[in-house]
């Protein structure tokens, strides 16, 4: 395995009450024009609609220096950003999970928003209604082709368990477009796709939070793997099935990631201790395998609750955990495509951040990632850990 060197916390946020500053980091950063991009769930513009803040995007230095470059203000320009921002020729895209229209949520059904990396210029080109079209996207998007696609985790098809809708896979083009390339029914189908999706070959991968297979220790299902050919056809690549014995996963809240033909993913429970797993599943027929059960402080420190989707670097794949480690508040850690995994680093809360859920950002020989809450006050922080 890589060896792990010092661990910097970059910028912790509100620190030194800025007034304005983003708080509670829920996505990973991105990297572009030499500068890192990320969002804030809160923090930023507050009125009524948004107590805590309406959400950032913010610029940060490798060094450390950080600007907020945009503030959501609620309502119909959008509000609390959950999801990983994506560049395209300059341009930043994303979503919010909340504010836009839609009669059908609260606080609005979401939107997909583009700004230019200097901040000065931010349109929305979408906002869910919350019916067919899809409700509150807390994933970012992916592009493939000339198209952005996403998931919602409500909306589409509603059933008896899914009142307000089990969730959509869509598709959106530049000039703002939107078409549902598969509305999920529940079940057997899965629901709920809160985790972002993986382009490739021309072919869509993700997962559903529920749905899929029954057990005792799953009454709504334990989730699913599923792929979606160019023209929407779906096929349910596993099942997960976390019942007494079986050791599987369950409930997977991240997206998978490829490796020489192979998806390897997290789920946020099942495993031997019900703490999550890192599984292993082939791409062309769906057999899957369990290649690591977190099994935290009854034994050993080990993470628990993988919410992120992992990194590959090196043919290593690297990922955090929300919670679990020596201090409970999380981990980065580090396993082999044969499941060796070790603890790279653990979360102390404050001053170096907790409870880190996005994935992990590999450049020039050290990650960097977030964490949504822990820092020098409690409202988050960015960190870079060398390899």
């Amino acid at each position: 395995m890589a060896p792990v060197g010092p661990y910097k916390s970059l910028y912790s946020f509100g620190e030194r009450g800025r007034a304005g500053d983003g708080r509670t980091p829920l996505a990973g950063l991105i990297a572009a024009g030499g500068e890192f991009y990320g969002t804030t769930e809160a923090g930023g513009t507050t009125n009524a609609y948004c107590s805590l803040g309406c959400g950032t995007v913010f610029k940060l230095s490798r060094s450390g220096t950080e600007e907020v470059i945009y503030r959501f203000g609620g309502a119909y320009g959008g509000a609390a950003p959950a999801g990983t921002l994506v560049e395209r020729n300059g341009v930043l895209y994303g979503t919010t999970s909340a504010g836009g229209t839609g009669s059908n949520c609260l606080f609005g059904c979401g939107t997909v928003f583009k700004l230019t990396a200097d901040g000065k210029s931010e349109s929305v080109i979408y906002r869910f209604k919350g019916g067919s079209d899809g409700a509150v996207p807390v994933a970012g998007l992916v592009v493939a082709g000339a198209a952005f696609y996403g998931t919602t985790e409500y909306g589409g098809k509603t059933t008896a368990l899914c009142p307000s809708g089990c969730g959509t896979v869509f598709k959106l083009d530049a000039s703002g477009k939107e078409q549902i390339v598969h509305a999920f029914a529940g079940g057997r189908d899965g629901l709920f796709p809160v985790a972002g999706l993986l382009a490739l070959n021309g072919a869509l991968y993700g997962t559903t939070q529920y749905g899929g297979r029954t057990t005792a220790l799953c009454a709504t299902g334990c989730g699913t793997l599923f792929a979606l050919s160019a023209n929407g056809a779906k096929k349910t690549l596993h099942n997960f099935d976390f019942s007494t014995g079986s050791g599987d996963g369950a409930y997977p809240a991240a997206g998978p990631t490829a490796v020489n033909g192979k998806l390897y993913g997290t789920t946020m429970g099942g495993g031997k201790g019900a703490d999550g797993t890192v599984y292993r599943a082939d791409i062309s027929n769906g057999s899957e395998r369990v290649i690591h059960s977190f099994i935290c402080c009854a034994t050993r420190s080990d993470g628990t609750f993988p919410l992120a989707r992992l990194t590959n670097t090196g043919g290593e794949l690297y990922g955090t955990t929300r919670a679990g480690g020596t201090g409970n508040a999380g981990t980065v850690f580090i396993i082999t495509p044969s499941g060796a995994e070790s603890i790279l680093y653990d979360f102390a809360g404050k001053p170096d951040g907790a409870h880190p859920q996005a994935r992990v950002l590999p450049l020039g020989g050290s990650l960097y990632g977030t964490t949504a809450d822990g820092g020098s006050i409690g409202e988050g922080s960015v960190f870079s850990l060398k390899l």
